[in-house]
C-alpha cells in the first residue's frame, strides 16, 4: 500500500493507494493550531484540537493501524526544489537540509511541508519516503521562457528563473483531458486553469508544458486569495524606502494581499456573496455594509480581469486548434459563477470545449514519483 501525504500551512490530506493507482481510502485534517480543527477520514467527521502536524500524522497513523492498513511506500509533495530537485527523489534528512535551502522560495508551503516529513520519517522509520516537486511538471518549459530578462550571468549564479507550480493538479488535468476527449497526451493542446487559494494557469502543447504563470515562486503571476501575484519589481523597492523591512513586505505580498488585500475577507465565498451571488449550503457571517459591498465587487473584478488576461496571452501560444479549456482546484472546479464570469469575455474561446476535472493531486503525485 502507498500512502500519499499532501500537507498545506494548516491542513494535512492523506490517500490510501493499491499498486494499480486505485484510491482505497482517504482522509483530512483542516485548521492545525486551531481549537476546532476538523479530522475527516472516510466514514468519520469530528472536532478535536490539533496543534501541529506531527500530532496530526500521528492520528492519521492510528486511524491506519484502526484499519489494519500496512504502508510500504510514503509519497510527500513539496512545493520547491529549486533548480536541483526536479524529479523525484528518496528522502532523509541530508536531502532534506538541501531542500530547505529553497523555503524562502516557497515560504507558505516548503517549511511546512519539509516538517511533515521529518515527522513521518520518524513515525513510518520502515518505510521508503519518497518526495516529489510541484515544479517536475514544467522542465519541459523552454529556455526563452522560463529565464527572466534580468542579467544572465546574475540569473544564472543564483539560480533565477521561472520554475512553475501547481504540477500535479494541471499533470492531472491533461491526464483526465486525455480519457475525457479520448485523445493521446501528445495530441493535446490545453489550457488548465488550477484556481483556489493559490491559482495558476499552464499552457500545454503536444501534451507537455510550455507555458505557467507561477515564475520563480508561487507568489508570481495571478491575483490569489492572500498573494498579490505578478506586480511591478519597483513596488517593494518603493516600500522599503518608506522603512517597511523584507520581512514586512514578504508577508505583505504572500499573506495580505489578492481577494484579502482588497477586502480583508479570508474566503471568497463570502466575496461572492457580497456580490449578490447565491452560495448554496453556505451562510456567510459577515455583516455586509455598502463600502464592503463596493469593495468586494472590486476584488471580484480583479480577480476575474486577472485569469481573463491571462488565459488570452496563451491563446496565440497555439498553431493549432486549442481542444479545451480545463478547470480544477477548490474554485475552479466547484464554482460554476466564477467559471461563467471567466468565459463569458473570451469570446476567442466560443469554440473551444470547456472541462472541469475534480483534483486528485495525490494520485497524480504517486503517478509520477517512480524513482528511475
Amino acid at each position: 500500500m502507498y500512502l500519499v501525504i499532501n500537507s498545506g500551512s494548516t491542513s494535512l490530506k492523506f490517500k490510501i493507494f493499491d499498486k494499480k493507482y486505485q484510491e482505497l481510502d482517504f482522509g483530512i485534517i483542516e485548521k492545525i493550531g486551531d481549537k476546532y480543527s476538523i479530522v475527516e477520514f472516510k466514514n468519520k467527521k469530528e472536532i478535536k484540537n490539533i496543534s501541529s502536524h506531527n500530532e496530526a500524522l500521528k492520528i492519521v497513523n492510528n486511524y491506519l493501524d484502526s484499519k489494519k492498513i500496512k504502508i510500504e511506500s510514503v509519497v510527500h509533495r513539496i512545493v520547491h526544489g529549486g533548480d536541483k530537485f526536479q524529479k523525484p527523489i528518496k528522502l532523509n534528512f541530508s536531502i532534506i537540509k538541501q531542500i530547505e535551502k529553497f523555503s524562502p522560495l516557497a515560504p507558505l508551503h516548503n517549511p511546512i511541508n519539509l516538517k511533515t516529513v521529518k515527522s513521518a520519517i520518524n513515525l513510518w522509520k520502515k518505510c521508503d519516503h519518497i518526495g516529489v516537486f510541484d515544479t517536475m511538471f514544467f522542465k519541459t518549459l523552454d529556455e526563452k521562457t522560463y529565464l527572466y530578462p534580468i542579467n544572465y550571468e546574475i540569473a544564472k549564479k543564483y539560480k533565477i528563473r521561472k520554475f512553475g507550480f501547481h504540477g500535479f493538479s494541471h499533470y492531472g488535468m491533461l491526464k483526465e483531458a486525455s480519457e475525457k476527449l479520448n485523445k493521446k497526451i501528445n495530441d493535446l493542446n490545453l489550457i488548465t486553469c488550477h484556481l483556489g487559494g493559490g491559482a495558476s494557469i499552464s499552457a500545454i502543447k503536444n501534451g507537455k508544458a510550455i507555458e505557467i504563470s507561477m515564475g520563480f515562486s508561487p507568489n508570481s503571476g495571478l491575483m490569489m486569495m492572500s498573494r498579490s501575484g505578478t506586480i511591478d519589481s519597483e513596488i517593494i523597492f518603493y516600500l522599503s524606502g518608506l522603512g517597511l523591512k523584507n520581512q514586512e513586505i514578504k508577508d505583505i505580498l504572500n499573506f495580505g494581499s489578492g481577494l484579502y488585500g482588497i477586502t480583508k475577507i479570508k474566503d471568497l465565498r463570502d466575496v461572492m456573496i457580497l456580490c449578490d451571488y447565491k452560495i448554496p449550503g453556505y451562510k456567510s457571517k459577515i455583516k455586509p455594509n455598502k463600502n464592503l459591498k463596493k469593495q468586494a465587487q472590486l476584488a471580484l473584478n480583479m480577480f476575474i480581469y486577472s485569469i481573463q488576461r491571462q488565459i488570452s496571452s496563451y491563446i496565440t501560444l497555439f498553431d493549432d486548434k486549442i481542444d479545451a479549456i480545463i478547470f480544477s482546484g477548490g474554485i475552479g472546479e466547484r464554482n460554476s459563477d466564477i467559471r461563467n464570469l471567466i468565459l463569458k469575455d473570451l469570446k476567442i474561446l466560443k469554440n473551444v470545449k470547456t472541462l472541469v476535472v475534480k483534483s486528485n493531486e495525490e494520485k497524480y503525485m504517486l503517478m509520477l514519483s517512480k524513482i528511475k
